[in-house]
């Protein structure tokens, strides 16, 4: 099946994708590696016209061979490079077991592709499943040395660490798993309930970031780390309950989640980095700790609208300590719980 579709499109949109290729076989292009193998990669500009240039992207089903030859010489496919697929229209890709590595947003904003299979030859993957929102089944080949999808999860699983470090709609996260990777589930659109089982200990940065139908995070009574913009510009979640061990939130962990109007702050917590809260439209806080200055808190952790008109609840007799507290005074309105 033909899967090159030439389209059109303004200059300013384009992705950064490799500059060029440097041959094709059937459809798909290629960059040398070494005397032995080579990488799919992007198809390069085929020209400009003014302000335009016009690309010819991937589409439909895609088939990539194991091996292919150029100038008399036969090379092992071993790569799928860096943003080799970005931005094109492709339903499926079947990936040869000579594939060993699949580079960083292979895949990004894919939002056709329906379905992954990674062979047990790969044993390197950087994120790259950003943004594919048709996405519902993800399965690593058994046999794999490096990842799985366990439990028929749904999802890749690092095996020596237990991080998942690629999710989808509908992905079940195993009680085996111990942190959500790095951009995991990030701009996974379609997602919109998520349970994160006990045995989850870091969620890590941008994890859920730009999920944006996600209004249900059943969270792990075990997180004591959740990263840097893990939850950016989910705003549809409705419901935060942080769990009792947490002790870090990083910077923008929940910025841009504006139908989250109150969250409890648990006496666990030592930090919470610059604008984690930052906006959002929060009306009551409930801080836990009976020691204000035992937690550094940014001054931008939460904006100055927040500052003045939510309610920040605190235990009894602590409520003089938060108001004399450099981190928490700017707060007009603190009550006892």
């Amino acid at each position: 099946m033909k899967h090159l579709l030439r389209i059109i499109m303004v200059i300013a949109l384009l992705p950064q994708v490799a500059t060029a290729h440097q041959f094709e076989v059937d459809d798909i292009y290629y960059n040398i590696i070494d005397e032995n193998s080579v990488e799919v990669t992007f198809y390069s500009e085929a020209h400009t016209m003014g302000d335009y240039k016009e690309l010819q992207l991937y589409s439909g089903k895609v088939v990539i061979p194991p091996t292919v030859t150029y100038e008399g010489r036969t090379y092992k496919v071993t790569t799928i490079g860096y943003k080799a697929f970005a931005l094109c229209l492709i339903t499926s890709v079947s990936i040869p077991s000579t594939v060993t590595s699949i580079e960083g947003n292979a895949f990004y904003q894919c939002y056709k592709l329906k379905n992954i299979v990674i062979p047990s030859s790969v044993t390197s993957i950087e994120p790259g499943f950003s943004w594919c929102e048709a996405l519902s089944s993800i399965k690593v080949e058994k046999g794999n040395p490096v990842y799985d999808s366990r439990d028929n999860c749904n999802a890749i699983v690092e095996t020596a660490s237990n991080t998942l470090i690629a999710g989808c709609r509908k992905t079940k996260i195993p009680g085996t798993v111990t942190r959500i990777g790095n951009s995991a589930f990030s701009y996974c659109h379609k997602l919109s309930s998520i349970t994160i089982p006990n045995s989850v200990t870091e969620i890590g940065d941008k994890a859920f970031a730009y999920c944006e139908d996600l209004r249900t995070v059943n969270m792990s009574n075990s997180v004591t780390i959740i990263g840097a913009e893990a939850f950016n510009n989910c705003i549809n979640l409705k419901k935060l309950s942080l769990p009792p061990t947490l002790k870090t939130i990083k910077a923008a962990a929940f910025s841009y989640c504006f139908d989250i109007e109150k969250v409890t702050i648990p006496a666990t917590v030592t930090v919470i980095d610059k604008q984690a809260f930052c906006p959002s439209g929060l009306k009551n806080i409930e801080c836990l700790a009976g020691a204000p200055d035992s937690m550094e808190v940014a001054k931008d952790a939460f904006q100055w609208q927040v500052k003045a008109n939510s309610k920040l609840i605190v235990p009894a007799n602590a409520v003089e300590k938060y108001k004399s507290s450099a981190q928490w005074q700017d707060f007009k309105n603190i009550v006892a719980k």
